[in-house]
């Protein structure tokens, strides 16, 4: 793994190469908005449609999240060699297409029907994220790059609360499914933005590639570098429980807090602008913590807060004063965590594809994702959202001290 040590005064940049920090950023916001969208009317809009057991609406949320395990590695093979642009605009066009069905599906479609663009939805963003999250690694500064990188997902986010809120607020519920449409056009702002990518942002040197192709060659050289490099467990575990973390935000922060149905949206909407726009202030000084306490500091912070927040809300019951101390929590769980996962994935001198490394990543990541969603309805039946947030930040915490075990130490320059 190559040196992860903190970043210096002087230090010379990275090649910015044609694609640049701000299409990248750009092509963050499209795609993130299309995620926090799905993430936050799926749920209300598969009760709305007629599913009433959590544990079913967790296994439907678990095609969306989990199934672009399948994808990431075959795609990261493929694009780190041949360019990322013409997969990343396809990924785009599928991803817009997917929600188009699942808008169709809500519209009192049996609840099979929904499985189908479920399924394309989570196979299409498992090779769209990771070879996006590739084009960030490979534009600009690595630091300023990956705080710019946190704060526009999160920036997203928010964008996606305020528009999803508003939607419910005005309409209600059944607004969710109709509501999915909105997924359509970021998607299709992305296929088109990822048309411009160019130079290194596009694909990676051919002398640090493996001989590595096809999918099974994908699933096996990630697999082996998951195995031997701490630094790869580690950002997988980062990489967990900051969606941990969004999931049970995104999902549970309606159901947690017991106030009237007029008021619910607006403080649902509250509680996320608190997290994402705590990230967004935040990000861009990612360089500057990891300059001051290094790379394993920052890792620390990020996972501590995870905990704490899960803890508030959990804690806090229905109280709206925990649930917001949480967000804010969560929101530097973020700021801090998106960029440490990724430079860990990605680090100077590392060997393989950059996306082959962030695809490694995705492994422990894409079986939690299946898992914990499932796991956290069945929990929302057994002992309410109480217990799913306490679980969670039990959960969180085995992951910070797998987190600390795994992460390499600085080194000095």
């Amino acid at each position: 793994m190559g040196t992860l040590s903190r970043p210096f005064r002087g230090s010379a940049p990275a090649a910015e190469g044609a694609s640049g920090t701000a299409l990248a950023v750009a092509m963050v916001v499209t795609l993130f908005l299309t995620e926090s969208l799905a993430q936050i009317l799926l749920p209300v809009a598969l009760e709305a449609s007629g599913v009433r057991s959590g544990l079913l609406i967790g296994v439907l949320l678990a095609l969306a999240q989990g199934l672009g395990l399948l994808m990431a590695p075959p795609a990261a093979v493929r694009t780190d060699r041949a360019g990322r642009g013409g997969v990343l605009s396809a990924g785009g066009l599928a991803v817009a297409a997917c929600a188009a069905g699942m808008a169709l599906a809500a519209q009192g479609a049996p609840v099979w029907a929904w499985a189908l663009p479920l399924a394309g939805y989570g196979l299409a963003r498992g090779a769209v994220v990771t070879t996006t999250l590739a084009v960030v690694a490979r534009s600009g500064e690595r630091y300023r790059t990956q705080g710019l990188n946190g704060a526009a997902q999160r920036l997203a986010a928010a964008l996606a609360a305020v528009v999803s809120v508003s939607l419910l607020a005005g309409s209600g519920a059944g607004a969710a499914g109709p509501g999915l449409w909105l997924v359509v056009p970021p998607a299709l702002a992305f296929a088109l933005l990822a048309r411009r990518v160019r130079g290194r942002a596009d694909r990676d040197d051919p002398a640090a590639l493996t001989a590595t192709a096809g999918a099974r060659g994908g699933y096996l050289a990630s697999l082996r570098m998951l195995r031997r490099e701490p630094a790869l467990q580690a950002s997988s575990l980062i990489n967990l429980n900051l969606n941990t973390v969004v999931l049970l935000g995104n999902s549970f922060y309606p159901i947690a807090l017991d106030v009237p149905a007029d008021r619910l949206p607006w403080l649902v909407l509250t509680l996320l602008l608190c997290r994402d726009l705590t990230s967004v202030a935040a990000g861009p000084f990612f360089g500057r913590v990891v300059a001051r306490v290094g790379l394993r500091g920052a890792v620390t912070v990020s996972g501590v807060c995870a905990v704490a927040g899960l803890a508030a809300v959990g804690l806090a019951g229905s109280g709206f004063a925990g649930a917001a101390l949480g967000a804010v929590l969560h929101g530097l769980a973020g700021a801090t965590g998106i960029g440490a996962t990724n430079l860990l994935a990605t680090g100077e001198g590392a060997a393989g594809g950059t996306g082959l490394r962030l695809a490694a990543t995705n492994h422990l990541n894409g079986v939690g994702m299946l898992v914990l969603p499932v796991v956290f309805g069945a929990l929302l039946d057994l002992s309410g959202p109480r217990g799913v947030f306490l679980t969670g930040a039990v959960a969180s915490a085995a992951m910070l001290a797998g987190m600390l075990a795994l992460t390499p130490r600085a080194r000095t320059r």
